[in-house]
């Protein structure tokens, strides 16, 4: 079964791109690194679990950008 998210960048980070207005739903998720790119917001995590929820709430939030 094929991974949601995908290998880690080069610094080891897991990588989410989402849109932006998701900021307000990851707050209390510790140890991330968000960057706002125009109307992506790009959110980076060492932690693989913490990757997948983030991607989850995007989801389900509509704000995933993939």
């Amino acid at each position: 079964m094929p991974s949601r998210i995908g290998k880690r960048d080069p610094e080891g980070y897991y990588v989410v791109v989402a849109r932006r207005g998701i900021e307000p739903f990851l707050e209390g998720i510790g140890d991330i690194r968000i960057e706002t790119l125009g109307d992506k917001v790009v959110i980076r995590t060492r932690s693989r679990n913490t990757a997948l929820r983030i991607l989850e709430i995007a989801e389900k939030k509509g704000l995933y950008y993939g």
